[in-house]
């Protein structure tokens, strides 16, 4: 990241720090870095991500869309009413750029959230400052917490992402209180993976160096976008363009103007191509991961990016 946005950041993020619970870290060391705690170094193998973040750090907040498309997310990942989470402690572990951050304040829930990447930055300019919420950049699987200390723990878009699934998940039940509910989603495994050039642009761009990873995913939105968006009304032309085409296209799912479809194509192109660890599996694989750990019940259905798990520790 360039001086010149650091210095946005930094005036962004001014005086946070004041808001944030510390008192509660562990005993592990950390770095206070642009006012946010670092428990790890910025660059890791989700660097692409704090890359992708920073550069579309508002394109899906609801404050920013005028939608409810991440507010209808984090519904969907709740078996409970939203209304209901007020004044309760909630981990969101893989935070991006805030999206599900900003649904959570808004209902009053007292957020720890925590990315591997840089993220952090662009989820501290969004959010920041909030007297309920505390940001830092951690491991999920070295999360610096005592052990159950968080009533729910939420963490969308990231467990098919991580080095150990088993590892990750034990961490998040670890510092998730006894009859906490943990909610996580996970890549499904679909035909079209491999019907499709999907995997095979995804070996190629995530090779790259990660600047260069950016203006190749651009480069192949602004070439595939205009086409997709001409045949926007035409599922067989749609299905058929999934085939061959690398971008990410969303007519028709969210209530959103061409511009900011176009943006939101940007950023999850960058998102499915650069991805350092992509997994996927079946429900009844899932299923299996799950039932290992012996949780008092967990449900699997689809929904979220293809697998949604809610867990009653």
């Amino acid at each position: 990241m360039d001086s010149n946005r650091n210095q946005i950041f930094l005036s962004v993020c001014k005086r946070a720090t004041s808001f944030m619970d510390l008192k509660n870290f562990s005993n592990q060391e950390y770095e206070l870095k642009e006012d946010i705690p670092r428990f790890v170094p910025s660059e890791s193998f989700a660097s692409s991500f704090g890359l992708q973040w920073n550069t579309f750090r508002k394109v899906q907040l609801d404050s920013y869309t005028n939608t409810n498309m991440s507010e209808d997310r984090v519904r969907t990942a709740m078996p409970m009413p939203l209304e209901s989470i007020k004044g309760l402690r909630i981990l969101e572990a893989g935070s991006g750029a805030g999206r599900f951050t900003e649904i959570l304040l808004k209902y009053g829930a007292i957020v720890y959230s925590f990315d591997l990447s840089d993220a952090v930055m662009a989820n501290y300019a969004n959010n920041m400052p909030h007297k309920n919420l505390t940001i830092f950049q951690a491991d999920i699987e070295n999360i610096p917490f005592k052990d159950n200390f968080f009533d729910i723990s939420l963490c969308l878009g990231v467990m098919q992402h991580t080095r150990n699934f088993t590892s990750s998940l034990n961490e998040i039940s670890r510092v998730t209180k006894a009859n906490g509910l943990i909610s996580f989603d996970h890549y499904q495994t679909h035909v079209g993976h491999y019907t499709s050039l999907y995997l095979v642009y995804w070996f190629i761009i995530k090779q790259l160096p990660k600047n260069f990873q950016l203006k190749v995913t651009n480069f192949l939105t602004s070439i595939f976008f205009p086409i997709h968006w001409i045949f926007r009304k035409y599922s067989l032309v749609q299905y058929l363009l999934r085939r061959i085409s690398p971008i990410s296209f969303y007519y028709g799912m969210f209530d959103l103007n061409k511009d900011q479809h176009y943006e939101l194509s940007k950023l999850d192109t960058h998102d499915k191509n650069t991805d350092h660890y992509k997994r996927m599996v079946t429900a009844k694989k899932l299923n299996k991961m799950v039932r290992r750990f012996k949780f008092k019940k967990f449900t699997i259905f689809q929904g979220g990016t293809g697998l949604q798990c809610i867990v009653t520790k």
